[in-house]
């Protein structure tokens, strides 16, 4: 029987973009068994398709809402206007910014110039454009200036969105509670008629929790975050000590 596995990138698959060797070892003997294997992130597609795109069947991104299938967009949901008109407003009221995600390109907002030098390697130069209002959008990262307004943040968006914090480091991406990473996994689901038993999710994250629940296995990395390892159905090792890769084992794969 065909079996689906889905990945979260950051802190799950890889570290700071790199995949552990492990972890590739896990892939490929996935692909070898004939199962179908998705990244299932909050990055951009552009992103995750550069890094990651050959070494899996397909791309769940934008923390649910833009999904590539055979390196081909499969689905997308974009934001309403009156979706987008309501972010902005909100994100300017907290004195906030945001980097705005479209199919090819990041269109910052409110962000200085110091904030856009630090993630320009990350987006890639290129890819980021400031004069694209006009396009769908399908997430965004927000950006703040300190710890407390990210707690501020958090809370000013509690009932619409899961923000999912980069470490500290100034921003954090967010996952819609109208459609998020488990959404997209169930739309996959009945796209390839595979039921929940079948369907396997790796995360460590806030926002990897919508995967568990949309899946027969939630499998948290043993450096996941507490309320995820709860939801959990296995906790496993931490990505620098191939929980992958030994939580295939622990379920029959490897």
């Amino acid at each position: 029987m065909k079996k689906i596995f889905f990945f979260d990138i950051d802190g799950t698959l890889a570290i700071h973009g790199v995949i552990p060797e492990g972890n590739l070892k896990a892939l490929k003997l996935l692909q070898d068994q004939g199962h179908l294997t998705f990244i299932c992130t909050g990055r951009a597609p552009f992103y995750a398709q550069n890094l990651f795109g050959n070494l899996v069947s397909g791309l769940i991104t934008c923390n649910g809402r833009y999904i590539i299938y055979q390196g081909k967009k499969l689905y997308g949901k974009a934001f309403l206007p009156e979706e987008l008109s309501y972010y902005y407003e909100k994100i300017k009221a907290f004195n906030a910014g945001a980097m705005f995600v479209s199919d090819e390109v990041a269109v910052p907002y409110l962000l200085d110039d110091a904030q856009i030098e630090g993630i320009k390697d990350e987006y890639g130069i290129q890819r980021i454009q400031t004069n694209a209002s006009l396009l769908p959008f399908y997430t965004f990262d927000l950006f703040y200036h300190d710890l407390q307004q990210r707690d501020t943040l958090i809370q000013a968006f509690d009932k619409e969105l899961v923000i999912n914090d980069h470490g500290g480091h100034g921003s954090c991406d967010c996952s819609t509670i109208g459609f998020d990473k488990g959404d997209g996994i169930a739309y996959l689901l009945k796209y390839f008629h595979i039921d929940k038993e079948n369907a396997y999710a790796f995360g460590d994250g806030y926002n990897d929790q919508a995967m568990f629940r949309e899946v027969g296995h939630g499998i948290a990395m043993g450096n996941a975050v507490d309320v995820l390892k709860q939801k959990a159905t296995y906790i496993t090792d931490s990505i620098d000590q191939d929980g992958i890769l030994k939580a295939l084992q622990h379920e029959g794969i490897a």
